[in-house]
């Protein structure tokens, strides 16, 4: 994951770690959000909110639980299941690093263009169709910043 950081120019500071005993244990992950947050462990109790919150799961039938609890406080969540936690190389990492960036206001992907577009006002649109029998779904995408990202 670092290596990955470093490839994609992201910044990551040293996280809060917690380890349940049981991962399934809905009222145990409640417990320790909600200690977080509050800072009970301080003096002066002081709300905390993270930026994003990474659980990295050994069973992938707790995802659900997992992403409806962050919902639940209203926390920016990456979910990492065991299945892509046992193929971990930089592929991996550097996609999951785009999805955390992604939630926490970042783009998720970026372009080069040629310098003569930064003198044009340029909207990049891009549209496709998936027909499925007798029904179409249309996609439309559109750029909203300068980098057309």
């Amino acid at each position: 994951m670092v290596k990955s950081c470093k490839l994609l120019g992201v910044k990551v500071q040293e996280p809060f770690w917690v380890e349940l005993e049981r991962e399934d244990d809905q009222e145990e992950l409640e417990s320790w959000l909600l200690e977080y947050l509050i800072g009970a462990e301080e003096e002066s109790q002081t709300f905390r909110h993270p930026t994003i919150c990474v659980a990295v799961l050994g069973y992938e039938n707790n995802y659900p639980m997992y992403k409806l609890t962050f919902d639940k406080f209203r926390m920016p969540s990456q979910v990492i299941t065991s299945k892509n936690a046992r193929r971990f190389n930089p592929s991996v990492a550097s996609n999951i690093l785009r999805q955390i960036n992604s939630k926490v206001g970042g783009d998720l992907f970026t372009m080069k263009f040629p310098d003569c577009f930064s003198k044009m006002k340029t909207m990049l649109i891009g549209i496709d169709v998936c027909h499925a029998g007798s029904r179409s779904v249309v996609g439309f995408a559109a750029s909203t910043n300068p980098n057309m990202s």
